[in-house]
């Protein structure tokens, strides 16, 4: 499976990456989930439901950052494993400043394993990035709202 996008931030961008490593931000914007902590440095462990068809369940997963530079680029490698399976990969994301604002591109790949594997790979693909603008959409209204306050 495979994903990539952009998304842009009318936030500065050494404020959306530190937002990408704030738990409790985490835990407000990713879609479904129930519980975030970082276990060490860049490294977290967490649990997610999702309610999803052909994909319903809970599922839990760790993260860690990689190929750190803030606030330009991180790699995010990691696992997220249930009852319908497991799906492990990494995602790579650069920020750029652009007009007043901070513009991340995206791009993804993971292997899928279990039951969810036998899902569509243009509907997982889809599902994933449905799941990624809901996530982003989120974090964009957060940090509009903490840079209003």
């Amino acid at each position: 499976m495979n994903v990539r996008g952009s998304h842009r931030f009318a936030a500065p961008r050494a404020g959306v990456f530190d937002a990408i490593r704030d738990p409790r931000t985490l835990l407000a914007v990713i879609p479904g989930c129930q519980a975030v902590e970082e276990i060490g440095p860049g490294e977290y462990e967490g649990r997610i439901a999702l309610r999803l068809p052909g994909a319903a369940g809970s599922y839990r997963t760790h993260v860690r950052l990689v190929d750190v530079e803030p606030p330009e680029r991180a790699g995010l490698e990691g696992e997220v494993e249930g009852a319908m399976g497991s799906i492990a990969g990494r995602a790579d994301l650069v920020l750029r400043e652009a007009h007043g604002g901070t513009v991340m591109d995206y791009e993804g790949r993971a292997t899928i394993q279990g039951p969810l594997a036998r899902l569509d790979s243009r509907f997982a693909e889809r599902l994933a990035g449905s799941l990624i603008d809901q996530g982003l959409e989120a974090l964009a209204s957060r940090l509009a709202t903490e840079g209003a306050t």
